[in-house]
């Protein structure tokens, strides 16, 4: 028995440190190089296969258009000024500036050919499922564990959204940050020095510049701290030792901390700004946090059972139920206690389940932004803790019982086939905006969103009366959106139905109401009064719209008309001019040019203008038909016959187009072929007199040719 003395002295010592304390990052077993290779390779194979879908793809209207299609800074490429723009706007209620870089190069590579927009995308998805592999494969040292997680990453159907949607580039982008900044920590603590923490700091840097949501990183470091790196401990021989040791860890990241906040006001501001955070008045905090709790439970419902999937997920307030809402919050309370109660044993338990939390954190709707309930594209770095979490422990689980462990290992190939089944199935439920929006329809037709969205895909096709169908669709859930009332009234006017004028401009005085310096409505009320015959007044709305939005080619466009309708024909060239620099390929602007000069008298400055415009766009009915009467005017007829012919072959049912057709062949003398187009002209329209009128003239003409042939 040791002297009291003695027993002084040991407890005046500082407990030795316990080898749970220490840095562990060695390997249980010695992995070959070309073993590591190998699984790198088969996850990017097997991905790419699961994903091929994705070269199929179109870009969709949501986000896409804003994000590439219409972003003329972006279509620009990488220079000086559209770099600055990146760094300095809060364009689409976002500061990610290194994710609109990504855009910007993609656009210098592949122009509007979406394939190539998507391979950059699945390209990322693969390098940070080898990335994982590489992280844990580096701090465990476990390649069967690893490369599962890896394997259920790169294949969960759940990450179809990040992957095959082109606008969520900054997913894709900012996982392989954050994987890469992890992966550098973790060498930093292998031997810790400024130089290597440089980094990490570079990483997080880039991370949170391609995402915001990249915030969470500095708390999972010390998550990673705890398990697998073992920087620190809870067990009960350093209980004296571990609040200091924490505090030392958080002072060593207090840079990264700051980032994070940076990163987060900004974030807020610029959603803020964008019109995309809902108010508290408008959606309590309660309903806030009871709709997060029961979100974190449908997350990981989402991420075990994959189905169904769709693009949308609705906030419906009114359907939630507080008694699940309490229920889910007592469900994660002993969820967390049980994985804090096995950490000694489990570790990774606790790490996964609150990495899980953590990092879904940022997006769970405490801070609501828009309105949808949860998204599959917010489960992307999220999912990994989860997945680490049931992988090490079904593992351990069966590690004593070698026929147990086969056993499990086949139905974890089985689950990872069955999600790049699913994976597959749904890559081709993006191939485009209507297949999309369709597939969210079918699965629940209720909400704006998804019918918005399938109103303006079906408008971009030119499918009018069924994009009017589904604006209806969604004003009947949201009557009071602006993007909708306006759309739907763009769409009223193209239907070119006199009748449905008023109500268009009762839609969009409303829109005006809530919204009045929305450039997009400003453009539409000027197209309004521009067809209610109001030029004074499409030009002021044009005005405000070309202000607000100086690169629309839309609102320069009805700015020009609603000038030349007022006999302003030279502010109308100049408009038109400015249009054609910044797309020289719009025809539009160059048929309005080619109308001006045609009635100024400058028959050869029109005749220039139309032509250009046939070169870029030769179907053109009634373009062919001006410049077939400019040139029989001045008496070019067989260049005349030339462009009528091709007024009536691409609008084969136009009576005045047969009309003029048959008159300049008439005055050719070719007879015959006037009668047939005078005749196809009475058949098309019987109440055209003046075709009626040329037929008779020409009947009389060869009436008179037969006599002459006959009595010769």
């Amino acid at each position: 028995m040791p002297s009291k003395s003695r027993q002084r002295k040991s407890q005046g010592k500082r407990p030795p440190e316990t080898p749970a304390a220490k840095t562990v990052l060695t390997s249980p077993a010695a992995h070959k190089p070309w073993q590591i290779a190998v699984v790198c390779i088969v996850l990017a194979v097997v991905t790419a296969f699961a994903y091929h879908g994705v070269r199929a793809a179109d870009f969709v209207t949501f986000d896409d258009l804003s994000y590439v299609l219409e972003n003329k800074q972006v279509q620009q490429g990488v220079n000086l000024q559209s770099v600055e723009w990146a760094f300095t706007s809060f364009y689409a209620s976002n500061w990610h500036p290194l994710t609109w870089i990504s855009h910007m190069i993609d656009w210098n590579l592949y122009g509007d050919t979406p394939a190539g927009h998507h391979i950059t995308n699945l390209c990322l998805h693969a390098a940070n499922a080898i990335l994982l592999f590489l992280l844990l494969l580096y701090m465990t040292g476990y390649a069967g564990r690893s490369a599962i997680v890896a394997f259920l990453f790169a294949l969960h159907p759940a990450h179809v959204e990040s992957v095959a949607w082109i606008s969520e580039r900054k997913d894709v982008l900012c996982a392989f940050f954050f994987l890469a900044t992890l992966l550098a920590y973790a060498w930093y603590v292998r031997r810790p020095s400024w130089k290597r923490f440089a980094w990490v700091i570079f990483g997080f840097a880039c991370a949170i510049m391609s995402k915001p949501m990249a915030v969470t990183l500095p708390l999972v470091l010390l998550l990673l701290d705890y398990w697998p790196l073992r920087r620190i401990t809870f067990s009960t021989e350093a209980r004296a030792h571990w609040l200091p040791s924490l505090g030392k860890l958080c002072l060593e990241k207090w840079l990264l901390f700051l980032m994070a906040a940076i990163s987060s006001v900004l974030t807020f501001f610029a959603q803020r700004a964008g019109g995309m955070v809902i108010e508290l008045h408008t959606l309590p905090l309660w309903e806030r946090l009871s709709n997060a709790a029961i979100s974190y439970w449908r997350y990981v419902r989402l991420l075990l059972w994959p189905n169904p999937l769709r693009a949308y997920y609705y906030y419906d307030a009114n359907s939630i139920m507080i008694l699940a809402a309490v229920l889910s919050c007592i469900a994660l309370i002993l969820v967390t206690i049980l994985c804090w109660r096995i950490r000694k044993e489990r570790p990774y338990c606790l790490i996964g389940w609150l990495w899980f939390l953590g990092t879904l954190a940022p997006v769970i709707g405490i801070v609501q932004v828009a309105d949808q309930a949860m998204a599959e594209r917010y489960s992307y770095i999220p999912s990994i803790g989860l997945f680490a979490a049931i992988v090490w422990l079904v593992a351990d689980a069966v590690a004593k019982s070698p026929k147990i462990k086969a056993a499990t290992l086949l139905l974890a190939v089985a689950v990872l086939a069955a999600y790049a089944a699913k994976t597959d199935a749904q890559v081709k439920v993006w191939k485009d905006s209507v297949t999309l929006f369709r597939h969210a329809l079918a699965i629940d037709p209720r909400g704006g969103p998804p019918n918005l969205g399938l109103a303006m895909a079906y408008a971009r096709l030119g499918n009018i009366a069924e994009a009017e169908e589904y604006y209806e669709h969604a004003l009947t859930y949201y009557p009071s959106w602006p993007l909708a009332l306006s759309e739907s009234a763009y769409c009223m006017m193209r239907l070119n139905d006199p009748r449905n004028l008023p109500l268009a401009g009762q839609r969009l005085e409303r829109a005006l109401s809530i919204t009045p310096d929305d450039p997009g409505v400003q453009t539409n009320m000027a197209l309004w009064y521009s067809m209610m015959g109001r030029p004074k007044d499409s030009e002021t709305y044009s005005r405000k719209a070309v202000a607000g939005m100086p690169n629309s080619m839309q609102a320069r466009l009805y700015l020009a008309d609603a000038l030349q309708a007022q006999g302003k024909f030279d502010e109308a060239v100049q408009e038109n001019r400015q249009v054609l620099r910044m797309n020289p390929d719009l025809y539009d602007a160059h048929n309005n040019l080619g109308f001006i000069f045609d009635r100024q008298g400058l028959e050869q400055d029109a005749l220039k203008e139309f032509r250009l415009s046939l070169a870029i766009n030769p179907d053109q009915a009634a373009i062919h038909s001006k410049v077939g009467r400019i040139l029989a005017s001045t008496h070019q007829l067989p260049e005349a016959i030339e462009e009528f012919t091709q007024a009536v072959r691409f609008e084969p049912a136009n009576a005045y187009s047969h009309n003029d057709l048959g008159v300049v062949l008439f005055q050719e003398g070719d007879y015959e072929n006037a009668a047939v187009q005078f005749s196809d002209a009475v058949r098309i329209n019987p109440a055209y007199s003046g075709a009626r009128q040329n037929l008779d003239l020409v009947q009389a003409k060869l009436k008179n040719k037969k006599i002459e042939q006959a009595e010769k």
